[in-house]
């Protein structure tokens, strides 16, 4: 399996401590209950992800390694819907609205390649996908996970879900919540059935455990356990774009 997790790290610079910049707020301390560690496996070799999660699911944090990389990158979500892309070494964090950010870059390419075309672009074939719970289930760090089989043009994937009790959830939607996604979610269930994406919106307290094709994994799961790992802000310079997207940033940053 080529592609498992990505994710979207960056870093900057502004203020400190309980930061409090345009409406966000960052706690002094944010405790955590739960740690999970999962590996994925690409072609460039194996990577390391370490998640903490309140049990309510108001904060999670994701510590990433990747091999020939030095240091860790983390993310921190936030209970208003908030991403935090971290630097430890720097000790910065910049704090940002991911949805919007990434909608406006969308724009803004599409903008760019029908200017160069001189056309509008056209709009790319679906990939068909058909998502199936096939009712087989496991015990993956002594928790229940159920089998969703998901079928391309590219084949099969097995894709393992564990049932555990905290929520995940933002570390699947850019740092939304349960109650946001439930929200934009409602009545479209049954259009959102085949988005393999979806399953970890569509159930509740569902972690991506484990992924497997052709006889290899590419994402498995080394540990499930309680924590009382504490995250500070403490010392960290923090630059606030919560509110702004990415013409904004861009406009702020040029120069720099």
């Amino acid at each position: 399996m080529k592609k498992t997790i990505s994710f979207l790290i960056a870093a900057a610079s502004l203020s400190c401590c309980a930061a409090q910049n345009n409406g966000t707020v960052l706690p002094n301390a944010i405790n955590f209950e739960r740690q999970v560690i999962q590996q994925t496996n690409g072609e460039e070799g194996k990577s390391t992800t370490t998640y903490y999660f309140t049990i309510n699911g108001d904060y999670a944090l994701a510590k990433h390694e990747a091999p020939g990389k030095e240091g860790t990158s983390a993310i921190l979500y936030t209970k208003d819907g908030k991403m935090c892309m971290v630097n430890e070494k720097a000790k910065t964090i910049t704090i940002m609205n991911m949805p919007k950010v990434i909608g406006e870059g969308a724009e803004m390419g599409k903008e760019i390649a029908e200017k160069l075309k001189k056309k509008p672009l056209k709009k790319d074939d679906e990939e068909k996908i058909t998502v199936n719970k096939t009712g087989k289930t496991k015990m993956i760090c002594g928790y229940t996970a159920y089998e969703y089989e998901i079928k391309n043009e590219g084949g099969t994937s097995s894709w393992w879900y564990t049932k555990v009790d905290f929520d995940p959830i933002k570390i699947y939607t850019m740092a939304a919540g349960s109650a946001g996604i439930a929200a934009k979610m409602k009545g479209r269930e049954a259009s959102l059935k085949n988005n393999p994406m979806a399953i970890p919106a569509l159930n509740k307290n569902y972690l991506w455990a484990e992924a497997e094709a052709g006889g290899k994994k590419g994402l498995e799961t080394k540990t499930i356990s309680a924590t009382t790992f504490s995250f500070s802000t403490a010392g960290y310079t923090i630059k606030d774009f919560g509110r702004k997207g990415l013409k904004d940033i861009i406009k702020e940053n040029a120069g720099n």
